[in-house]
């Protein structure tokens, strides 16, 4: 089973359709996947017909009436919008058309308020212990539901992955030998090569014997019932049980605990151990930063924040040492 990305064509119409789909193919030649705006840019030319536009010119009214609120929905889908339209604007300045290029001051300051959940120790081992515990359903059509999902769960929070980075892994990627797991073409479309402790190789070695004998190197690693990838949706369900089975109370849709935390506690918990160990946090910083597949050393920081908050008792070190690195910024998205 081939680990084949695909990107889809999105249909463009009217006056702007051949300058949205050069702009795409020009992003996706430079190796971005260019999903969400190319999305959006698709919606926008259906848009556009609604209006007298001539051909490869972005007019200001019908800039203003597409990233303009619309009711009942959040900022930050308005504000893709506004990414978008503002991607293409410059684009299409650097080729000398007219277009008109909406600045910030033309949609509202977004922000997102959402914090994190950071699992103590205590409940990592009350998560663990209940995965190690878990059943798959008497009459489930994954007969190895009670053996993958242990791993997985481990590999998420001990490597600090994103859910498609665990799911996405390919037989070739897992090199029990040597314990490297290879990354590729993640969110940020980088690659990377992630060594893994003595302690996790040990369990993905005893779950690579439970694997048939003769496996393609091209198939999933933690191949669905299907034979295909695992859905990202019976890993969030898979998390939800587990979180109750431990007794980790979930605030609902939106509050959490998310399965990306377990990213999130994995750098928290990382730096803790950096700290409490006398460790430098300026020198491993950068470690961690490329660890966790970052696209740079700011998107790293807040989590010397969200240490200091965890752990309270550490604080005046890092103030004292590291006052200047704990960024005041109350902001969090999935690139963390």
């Amino acid at each position: 089973m081939q680990k084949i990305q695909t990107l889809r064509n999105y249909a463009y119409v009217g006056s702007l359709a051949d300058v949205c789909r050069d702009f795409v193919a020009e992003k996706r030649a430079s190796g971005l996947k260019y999903e969400s705006t190319a999305k959006k840019l698709s919606q926008m030319c259906r848009e556009s017909l609604n209006y007298d536009i001539t051909t490869n010119e972005l007019p200001e009214d019908f800039v203003r009436a597409w990233i303009a609120k619309q009711p009942h929905e959040t900022e930050g889908n308005r504000h893709s919008r506004y990414n978008a339209v503002r991607s293409l604007a410059q684009y299409m300045k650097r080729l000398g058309y007219e277009a008109f290029c909406p600045e910030k001051e033309d949609v509202a300051k977004h922000s997102c308020s959402f914090v994190p959940y950071i699992f103590t120790h205590d409940e990592i081992q009350r998560f663990f212990t209940a995965a190690d515990n878990i059943r798959r359903e008497k009459y489930s059509a994954s007969p190895r539901y009670h053996i993958t999902i242990p791993v997985m769960m481990r590999v998420l929070y001990c490597c600090g992955l994103r859910v498609s980075e665990v799911i996405g892994l390919l037989n070739s990627d897992v090199d029990l030998d040597v314990g490297i797991l290879t990354i590729h073409a993640s969110k940020l479309e980088n690659s990377r090569y992630l060594p893994v402790s003595d302690e996790l190789l040990c369990v993905l070695c005893e779950y690579a014997k439970t694997m048939p004998v003769y496996r393609n190197y091209d198939d999933y690693f933690f191949t669905a019932p299907d034979g295909g990838m695992y859905d990202s949706c019976a890993v969030y369900n898979a998390f939800r049980r587990i979180l109750r089975d431990a007794g980790i109370p979930h605030g609902g849709k939106g509050k959490g605990p998310r399965v990306h935390d377990l990213r999130h506690t994995f750098a928290v918990h990382s730096l803790q151990k950096f700290i409490s160990g006398g460790k430098d946090v300026t020198a491993m910083l950068p470690k961690l930063s490329a660890y966790l597949g970052h696209a740079n050393f700011r998107c790293t920081e807040p989590y010397v924040r969200m240490t200091a908050e965890v752990y309270p008792e550490i604080l005046v070190l890092l103030q004292d040492k590291y006052g200047r690195l704990i960024p005041n910024a109350e902001k969090y998205n999935e690139d963390y």
